[in-house]
């Protein structure tokens, strides 16, 4: 138990250590961010001393860019389980290595929404009343306690198996299924109730007929499954790009020593292959022998390629000595996918199936390799421990392909189609009937008695919403470029209509008849600024610490250099 907890704590200290080392971009970015939240930190400690009143909120409109924040961000987090339904339930390859980075967006998202809920409040000194056990939440007839209680929830849920899953990645080893997948088929239900909870607090709100309506928490979800998942899919191309080791042309140099003659293998090269993969102790004798045929050992120095990207060959490669890095090719920038160490493996997949390598690997010191063809190979994986190692370890791959982008594209196409169908469903209740109850529809989308001010920001995001389904249908948003167009005409939209188009219209008018227009002073603008770059700034840093433990970069097996000299990522 102390030996755990001393390597938990050493590496809790290793990866806040690495969040602050960086580029000149990466201090530049941070910095910018530090400085719009501190002023989000000044603005908000003046509401604090003033009070609501330095907002534009009044007694008639008492939600405002604070809460539209809130239900868009829950929405973003919520989203998270499209990546997991993919990869837990229909064991998609293409996003597999990908899912901690839609998990630790919903982090991110979870904390920011419940920034902007303590902001929101007039009495922050008041929100221990919301703590279960403390104050008096009047469970479960409020639904603002449900909120509180699936929020943080899902807030934990989160950063249990990100935190887990990670932690098991440092330690190269395989996590234990019972310690995380119930938590992540829960997380999945746990995500559609945090979004279907925030409908239910408009809908629960009988004075307010606009929010009145059944559909709201189908919209609610199927605009957080177009949203969320665009934003994962820009996230997913600046990390691809930020994480890249500079340019695919260095991946052309170096000497290819991959095929060279070496000496025979031997079982005294087998056996301190065991020393770092005690797995092999399950391989027989016999099946050692057999291994033997055709194996051997070469030695590479610094900068020697012992496979490249796009060639065929037969044979896989353990690591005895050194240290080899594998990098790919991912639109004209090399990035690192995985670091082989002593005990580890590489270029087996090739060597199995005979496919293409799909990544370049070269030693970054002078290293010792035994190399064996894929015959060999498939003996050693006879024995089931070696078989479940090599399968684990096939998979610890950071790949951002395009092929995984698209993958997210199908979930924000459907989704789209879904959202706008039933925003044209709620139009039609809306102005069909012709009620009194529909006045607050007709101040948002064609203006009441002389007031106008959120017209030109509901047709713009219908627009968006259109522009972007129509790229989404088209073959055209198969290329990266119109993707993203569409990704941020549809983030865009959907923050304009589930924000200032959702909450606002409940409001006006007034249960007496009154209209008294919302406009969000700047003091409350910089609050919200301030609280979005906080939460950029948190999922950078998770992101920071995250990739080097994805791609092999940091890990136990190197802990005793960063004692010595430092992390070197």
């Amino acid at each position: 138990m102390i030996t755990a907890t001393r390597n938990y704590l050493v590496f809790i200290q290793r990866c806040a250590r690495i969040a602050f080392v960086g580029d000149w971009r990466y201090y530049a970015w941070m910095g910018l961010l530090t400085a719009i939240a501190l002023l989000g930190l000044n603005a908000y400690t003046k509401q604090f001393v003033h009070g609501l009143v330095v907002t534009g909120m009044s007694d008639e409109v008492s939600w405002g860019v604070y809460i539209a924040n809130f239900t868009f961000l829950v929405g973003v987090a919520a989203a998270a389980v499209m990546m997991v339904i993919p990869v837990y339930i229909y064991d998609n390859e293409e996003l597999h290595d990908l899912v901690i980075f839609g998990e630790l967006l919903a982090v991110a998202a979870i904390i920011m929404c419940l920034l902007f809920v303590t902001v929101d409040l007039g009495r922050p000194d008041r929100f221990w009343h919301l703590i279960p056990g403390i104050g008096q939440m009047n469970f479960p007839k409020s639904m603002l306690s449900w909120d509180v209680l699936v929020l943080n929830g899902y807030l934990l849920l989160n950063v249990h198996i990100c935190g887990y899953l990670l932690y098991c990645r440092y330690q190269k080893r395989k996590p234990a299924k019972w310690f995380y997948i119930p938590f992540v088929f829960l997380a999945i239900v746990w995500a559609i109730s945090i979004h279907t909870v925030t409908a239910f607090l408009y809908v629960g709100l009988g004075g307010r007929p606009f929010w009145n309506a059944s559909i709201v928490g189908p919209r609610f979800l199927a605009s957080a499954f177009t949203a969320g998942p665009a934003i994962i899919i820009l996230a997913l191309q600046v990390i691809r790009r930020v994480t890249a080791s500079g340019s695919a042309s260095e991946l052309k140099g170096g000497i290819d020593v991959g095929d060279k003659p070496g000496r025979p293998a031997t079982l005294a090269d087998l056996a301190q292959l065991e020393r770092e993969l005690p797995e092999m102790a399950a391989v027989s004798a016999g099946d050692r022998l057999r291994a033997l045929v055709g194996a051997s050992v070469i030695e590479v120095e610094r900068g020697d390629v012992l496979l490249r990207q796009g060639t065929i060959s037969p044979f896989a490669y353990f690591v005895l000595q050194g240290h080899v890095v594998v990098k790919r090719d991912e639109n004209g920038r090399a990035r690192i996918t995985r670091t082989a160490r002593p005990g580890d493996q590489f270029g087996e997949v090739s060597a199995l199936h005979g496919t293409p390598r799909v990544a370049t690997a070269i030693a970054e010191e002078n290293s010792v390799i035994l190399r064996l063809p894929g015959t060999s190979l498939r003996v050693l994986l006879e024995a089931q421990e070696m078989h479940q190692v090599v399968h684990q370890r096939m998979t610890e791959r950071l790949l951002i392909t395009d092929r995984s982008l698209l993958v997210l594209r199908g979930i924000v196409q459907v989704s789209m189609i879904i959202n706008v169908f039933l925003l044209v469903c709620e139009v039609f209740k809306e102005f069909y009937s012709g009620t009194t109850h529909s006045a607050s529809a007709k101040y948002l989308f064609v203006g009441l008695h002389g007031h106008y001010a959120l017209v030109p920001w509901i047709w713009t995001a219908i627009a968006f919403n259109l522009i972007a389904m129509v790229l989404l249908v088209l073959p055209l948003s198969r290329g990266l470029k119109y993707l993203n167009i569409a990704c941020v005409l549809a983030i865009v939209g959907i923050w304009i209509e589930k924000g200032m188009g959702l909450v606002i219209p409940g409001f006006i008018p007034t249960p007496l008849g009154a209209i008294v227009d919302y406009l969000p002073s700047i003091n409350e603008t910089l609050v919200c600024l301030g609280i979005w770059a906080f939460g950029l700034l948190c999922y950078t840093i998770f992101l920071r610490m995250s990739v080097p433990i994805l791609q092999g970069r940091m890990t136990k097996a190197n802990e005793s250099r960063y004692k010595l000299q430092g992390d070197e990522i």
